[in-house]
């Protein structure tokens, strides 16, 4: 069908079309570069790139919007007003522009992005058909008002789509490298689209009125060519101008990290060190070495036996096969040593050792050392003064024991002879007076033993059922004096001949069971024993002590293990003791393999409650049979 009277039909120099859709997808992938440029850059150097982009990426999109002008071909001459062409740069130039701007702010909510795309596809628009008014021909141009709109349309959602995809990528990583590509050949496709949708909307009607040509161009091959190729290099300048700006950015952020890195290193009161598994000497060591140890930085690293040159002779081998274990089994290692200061000063120090591979299989070991001289010297004056106090305590207790042995003695002698009434009640308040010093006393020669770690244990055949009855036997005349019931019973299969320190047993039982006498007014005390594990000839017997006193705060049952403590101050003087019957009974037990235990209820009694190992012994000759386990009573 022949087009009607008047009206020019065009055609496309299809070469130039595909060089225009090139053009696009170079100005897309620098879109996406310069963007990523200007979203790292800051200050003046931001706003620099923002410019150059803006104007570079302007020229690619003006330059693919003026080629596909170009590839467009009409049967009479097409000038060009430059003025009008100079203007649709312009609004290239302010569309790029508009779109860093935005893509460049922190964050790009959706009414952001509408905005930016308005702009931006108002300004592409506004290219496109600003540069179509520069034309200058003998014909009339109309425009189809419905494909106007659709390439206005198509102008502001490819924009839209360029925006997000370039807000997205413009975080500049390798693993993006690909999504950077396929998002440029979209955007460079879908612009285009644009272009040959407005160059679609035009209707060129011939007419014999001449054209104005002041201010106008005639664009010859020579000159698209031109366009083409100046185009693509300064696309190309920019994109190279982008990598090594990238390059220098990526540099100067390696070394300021680096810096900020020693900085810290440095700046740390720790001495950090560096070494290969196959060589002796440090590959790194810093500055805190030679504030701790006095010898220059240098050295540690010229002299590869300088560690153990300068470590005390008796920790050599200590720290050699520290660092061998934790190069050859990869096990982080973490040990205290000695090293001698350049002063010649003995200095503490606490090494943590651990294997790092780094990407090049090559082995390093890595090395903190903590200097850990003052705690160790506070550690020794608190252990010296510890050994002063319990030597103290034990002399002073042998001291104290001597006299008041004697008291005991004479008292005894004096009570044999003729008294009136009143002089034995005066001599039996001496005597208990005694009695409860020289109590005292012992408590304090025993827990200084224990503290001293001079108490030794001993392992002796003895009968269980023995050590019961003694211990009920000591506190039979005041139970019967307050009225209260005193029991022991065993469990069945609760072996009966045992070998271990029985002395020591009977010491915990006497002191849990004259607590439980002392602080119950009615009710009863019982000792229960019950077979807790059995392994060969080793047995575990738990042993409990169970009262119906006025039992223990919650909040007072962990401080009466300690020494010189009682669950209520009060206690003390109305009770009386020292409270180092508890510390001691807990340290007895510790020693013996077991921990003691409380389960109380204010008012209504107080359980206590250990388990300790004993061995199998020899059957003892014997008189009594021991009595089967009752069900204890306490207070859970």
């Amino acid at each position: 069908m022949a087009p009607p009277a008047g009206i020019l039909v065009g055609s496309y120099n299809h070469h130039l079309v595909a060089v225009s859709v090139l053009i696009s997808g170079l100005a897309s992938y620098a879109a996406l570069d310069i963007a990523g440029r200007v979203n790292a850059s800051h200050g003046k150097m931001r706003f620099a790139w923002l410019a150059g982009g803006a104007a570079a990426m302007g020229t690619g999109i003006w330059s693919m919007h003026y080629i596909g002008m170009l590839a467009f071909r009409l049967p009479v001459t097409v000038h060009y007003h430059w003025p009008t062409v100079a203007a649709s740069l312009l609004c290239a130039i302010f569309a790029s522009a508009a779109a860093l701007f935005v893509v460049s702010r922190r964050q790009m909510r959706l009414r952001q992005a509408l905005a930016g795309s308005l702009v931006m596809g108002g300004g592409i628009a506004a290219m496109h058909f600003i540069g179509m008014a520069a034309m200058r021909l003998s014909a009339s141009c109309r425009y189809a008002f419905s494909l106007v709109a659709v390439s206005v349309i198509l102008a502001v959602f490819i924009s839209l789509v360029a925006l997000r995809l370039t807000f997205r990528l413009r975080e500049e990583t390798q693993a993006r490298g690909r999504q950077k590509m396929v998002s440029a050949l979209i955007m460079g496709a879908a612009i285009p689209i644009m272009h040959y949708t407005g160059m679609a909307a035009a209707r060129f009607t011939s007419s014999p009125a001449l054209p104005d040509l002041t201010h106008t161009v005639d664009i010859s091959s020579f000159a698209m060519e031109g366009i083409a190729v100046i185009t693509t290099i300064l696309l190309s300048l920019v994109m190279l101008a982008s990598v090594v700006d990238r390059r220098l950015s990526e540099q100067a952020a390696a070394l300021e990290a680096e810096r900020r890195y020693h900085q810290l290193v440095d700046a740390v009161q720790v001495i950090l060190w560096r070494k290969s598994v196959h060589a002796s000497g440090f590959s790194f060591v810093n500055r805190e070495a030679e504030a701790v140890l006095g010898y220059p930085v240098e050295q540690w690293l010229a002299d590869p036996r300088f560690w153990m040159e300068h470590s005390h002779p008796d920790d050599r081998a200590l720290v050699e096969s520290r660092c061998r274990s934790a190069a050859e089994q990869n096990q982080a290692q973490s040990f205290e040593h000695r090293m001698i200061a350049a002063n010649g000063e003995i200095r503490w120090l606490r090494s943590s050792i651990r294997l790092i591979a780094d990407q090049a299989r090559d082995k390093d070991l890595f090395g903190v050392m903590v200097d850990i001289s003052d705690r160790k010297r506070a550690q020794e004056a608190v252990e010296a003064a510890n050994r002063a106090k319990s030597e103290f305590l034990d002399n002073m207790s042998h001291e104290l024991r001597t006299p008041m042995n004697g008291v005991l003695g004479m008292a005894q002698l004096m009570s044999d002879t003729n008294l009136t009434a009143e002089q034995r009640e005066y001599l039996n308040l001496l005597t208990q007076s005694a009695d409860s010093l020289l109590t005292i006393i012992n408590d304090i020669l025993d827990f200084s033993g224990i503290e001293a770690g001079t108490l030794q244990l001993n392992r002796t055949p003895f009968r269980l059922q023995d050590i019961l009855q003694t211990t009920t036997q000591v506190f039979a005349s005041a139970a019967r004096q307050k009225g209260l019931k005193l029991r022991s019973r065993m469990a069945p299969g609760v072996a009966q001949d045992l070998i271990g320190d029985a002395q020591r047993l009977r010491q915990i039982l006497v002191n849990l069971v004259g607590n439980a006498c002392k602080f119950t007014a009615r009710g009863e005390v019982s000792i229960a024993v019950e077979l807790a594990a059995e392994q060969g000839q080793e047995v575990n017997l738990t042993f409990s002590v169970s009262d119906t006193g006025i039992g223990i705060e919650p909040e007072r049952q962990k401080q009466i293990f300690e020494a010189f403590s009682q669950a209520d101050s009060s206690a003390t003087r109305r009770f009386g003791g020292a409270g180092l019957g508890l510390a001691i009974c807990s340290r007895l037990v510790h020693l013996l393999g077991g921990t003691l235990q409380v389960e109380s209820c204010p008012g209504q009694g107080s359980q206590f409650q250990f388990t300790v190992r004993f061995s199998r012994g020899q059957p003892l000759p014997c008189d009594t049979q021991p009595a089967l386990l009752e069900e204890p009573h306490y207070c859970r």
